[in-house]
């Protein structure tokens, strides 16, 4: 199906086509910072006003003044919470005050190269963090997020073979003795092997989709790699966050690769779709109604 005949039989993917990259940007940042406030108390209801404004206001998310007080907002946020600000919290301000350089500027195309290289450094950072530290290429990292971090339970009893039982056995055991110093028992079960193999595939998947993304976006935009970019954020945004539950890092993602994908209006439709879909992962606990409906756990 052609792309006039699609636009003919559904106007409003015609119209999608139409909107200028950085205005689908500025809008889904807009909704970001709406479903997921940021902030105490002194700065959340200015940051949600300021982007209700800017999301009804026709004209409003060009305004440099906007942008300008968005980037201190969220710089002020991680700056208050540093050092335990989430990552996404300085990725957020960087952005903010990627906007607002942009609509400082006459020209607008900064924008789009400014979130090609934010996405493409963060994910280099992330990767080589990866790479380097002791406890994630070997899975530790996975095997003890997945039994102490109640919200991976529900996949651990799906996919890795484990009971509620044991997963609050090894809780207390991490939590207790291992984690005041050498452990003076030995671990209360023995592993599965779904368990061990659900922390392989997540550590190997993490580490090669993360160095992929950010060396797609690193690279000249014309090579192969440069033009796989926005499959491969889509398809990390689509993976990672069906069960990691910060759809606001992953909604910021796509709100970013909206920005950079100028040229391929195409696209815009695929992101929005997947900014849809993080809003369905977060709210419908498919992890525990599957568990449920296969009398798991």
């Amino acid at each position: 199906m052609t792309s006039a005949t699609s636009g003919t039989r559904y106007p409003w993917l015609r119209e999608v086509e139409a909107w200028r990259s950085d205005e689908l940007a500025a809008r889904l940042t807009f909704l970001t910072l709406l479903f997921s406030p940021i902030g105490d108390w002194y700065i959340t209801p200015i940051v949600m006003l300021l982007s209700g404004a800017g999301l009804i206001m026709r004209d409003l998310w060009r305004s440099p003044w906007l942008w300008t007080a968005l980037a201190l907002l969220t710089g002020i946020r991680a700056f208050v919470d540093w050092p335990l600000a989430d990552n996404h919290a300085y990725l957020l301000a960087y952005w903010c005050v990627a906007f607002a350089v942009a609509t400082w500027m006459p020209q607008r195309e900064s924008l789009a190269g400014n979130a090609r290289l934010l996405i493409g450094f963060t994910f280099a950072f992330a990767a080589w963090q990866k790479w380097t530290a002791s406890d994630y290429p070997n899975d530790v990292f996975f095997l003890t997020t997945f039994l102490v971090d109640d919200r991976f339970e529900d996949l651990a009893v799906l996919f890795g073979g484990l009971t509620y039982e044991q997963i609050e056995m090894a809780r207390e055991y991490l939590e207790g003795d291992y984690r005041s110093g050498a452990p003076t028992s030995a671990f209360p079960f023995e592993m599965p092997l779904a368990f061990s193999l659900l922390a392989r595939l997540s550590t190997v998947w993490n580490l090669i989709e993360q160095t992929l993304v950010a060396i797609a976006f690193l690279a000249p935009t014309t090579s192969f790699v440069g033009r796989l970019r926005d499959p491969l954020l889509l398809v990390f945004c689509l993976t990672i966050y069906a069960v990691a539950p910060v759809p606001s890092f992953g909604w910021l993602l796509i709100a970013m690769g909206v920005a950079q994908a100028v040229k391929t209006p195409a696209i815009r439709l695929w992101y929005l779709a997947a900014f849809g879909l993080l809003a369905i992962y977060y709210e419908v606990p498919w992890t525990t109604l599957l568990v449920e409906a296969f009398g798991l756990g």
